[in-house]
């Protein structure tokens, strides 16, 4: 069932299932809605009118008119694209091997060799091909490497309640065509370079082919209707931070500080109640004495305040930078619970950034933080390894008994050297070491994530996929001090 696709649709729309194309627009409309696109009834009226202008087998011709119609925030464009091929799939016939690529067991068409884990390392084969592919802009061998690569690395079967993004996620993570088109690039002969701006471009559209054969796969695996569930509204503290929409993230942005100041409110009404200590029995039997001996007032030794200090290790490479953006939120919500709160960010290299931060609001500004923080150390890939020797070097020093570090990432090294020593040395000087991981816990220590090397070294470790988890997290660490 992968390959090749064909636009050979029913009832008068490429890929209308059913053989009515008013049911199938319909269902588009609904779909829209209930993922939190707004499509009022003039627009509906607008898109059907719309299609008497066009040739309605084009699918190029009919999913713009669609989109034209339907779609006003520049936001919900890729939503659209995402429910208009659930709705209108595209068929499936095996594809011929690329060029210098064999058909069969290590063909596009074939499936994983039993055992296999999804998502092991790209064999150099594939690599290959698909550099020529993309110098090239050889669109059929594309179309072709795509779907290998989905059936090698996305890991369908495996998630099956997951969105397209998190599996387009998980393919390009294996890749990593940018790396590897530089490193080629580099090497070839003057009249073969491409310039920057052609490589994004081209790997962009990679990017989206293998997003659209995702959505098609799904569409057929699922059905159109339970894949569309996936980017249905949710109750939104539910929403996977990895697989959310634009909507979705949009939505989740601004819900990020009621939730703050609700968890702020709350810890603060624990901490007045923490200003009471322990019972004072000499000063309450003396208060008793003027009572008969009946302690009508106790008396209550005042606690030492003992609040910690926190250092935050934020990933923010990739898909994860999202997650960042939430906790970090978070933090600065609760950080009267510390006596000092001080950021930090990585890719593979580490720097901070508790300044920037705190001029933009805790806001954090991606652009600003990427010219400005030394965060890239060589090829801007995660390397959890270095990011912590480095982390201990320049800022270990600093760790005390009252200190707390909080770790926020998804483990995933590129497998490079994970660093454990320099995790270990940080543990025995900080007073409390949580990672918090917004990974499903079925995904760690899957291909290259190494959060079973980290965990015997944290006091805890977090699954946090959502908002709700990341409020339940950060409140139990700040009241386990």
């Amino acid at each position: 069932m992968v390959g090749a696709t064909t636009d050979n649709g029913a009832g008068g729309a490429p890929g209308a299932r059913g053989g009515s194309l008013p049911r199938s627009l319909h269902e588009l409309f609904d779909r829209l809605r209930a993922a939190g696109v707004p499509v009022s009834m003039v627009e509906v009226v607008d898109a059907l009118d719309s299609l008497r202008h066009i040739d309605a087998l084009d699918r190029g011709q009919f999913r713009a008119a669609l989109a034209a119609t339907l779609v006003k925030r520049p936001e919900d464009l890729a939503t659209f694209a995402v429910l208009f091929d659930l709705t209108f799939p595209l068929r499936y016939e095996r594809a011929a091997a690329p060029a210098g690529q064999p058909a069969g067991a290590d063909g596009p068409g074939s499936a994983p060799e039993p055992g296999a884990e999804p998502g092991a390392e790209p064999g150099a084969d594939l690599l290959q091909a698909l550099l020529e592919a993309l110098r090239t802009d050889d669109e059929g061998a594309l179309r072709a490497l795509a779907a290998m690569a989905i059936d090698e690395f996305a890991g369908l079967g495996s998630q099956r309640q997951s969105s397209e993004r998190y599996y387009v996620y998980r393919v390009m993570r294996q890749l990593e065509l940018y790396r590897l088109l530089e490193s080629a690039n580099g090497a070839a002969p003057d009249g073969e370079r491409l310039d920057g701006d052609e490589l994004r471009r081209r790997i962009d559209e990679f990017r989206r082919r293998i997003a659209e054969q995702i959505r098609h796969r799904l569409a057929a695996d699922r059905g159109a209707e339970q894949a569309a569930q996936l980017y249905q509204d949710r109750q939104l503290e539910d929403v996977d931070l990895l697989g959310a929409n634009a909507s979705q993230l949009r939505e989740l942005r601004h819900a990020i500080q009621p939730l703050a100041r609700k968890l702020a409110a709350r810890l603060a009404r624990r901490r007045r109640q923490r200003r009471r200590g322990r019972l004072d029995v000499r000063r309450t039997l003396r208060r008793s004495l003027r009572y008969g001996g009946v302690p009508v007032h106790p008396a209550f030794r005042a606690p030492k305040a003992s609040r910690p200090d926190l250092y935050v290790l934020a990933d923010v490479s990739g898909s994860v930078i999202e997650f960042a953006k939430f906790t970090l939120s978070l933090v600065d919500a609760i950080s009267q619970e510390f006596t000092k709160v001080r950021s930090f960010a990585f890719v593979d290299g580490v720097d901070e950034i508790t300044r920037m931060l705190d001029e933009a609001g805790y806001e954090l500004d991606v652009r600003r933080m990427f010219a400005h923080a030394d965060i890239i150390w060589a090829d801007g890939h995660s390397n959890y390894g270095n990011v912590l020797a480095s982390f201990e070097e320049r800022y270990g020093a600093d760790l005390d008994a009252r200190s707390t570090v909080l770790v926020m990432g998804d483990a995933r090294n590129n497998y490079r050297e994970p660093g454990l020593e320099a995790l270990h040395r940080l543990r025995q000087r900080a007073r409390h070491l949580y990672w918090l991981n917004p990974e499903p816990r079925a995904e760690w220590d899957t291909t290259d994530s190494v959060m079973g090397l980290y965990t015997p070294h944290c006091d805890r470790v977090f699954e946090v996929r959502n908002l709700r988890q990341l409020v339940a997290c950060v409140d139990e660490i700040v009241t386990g001090h």
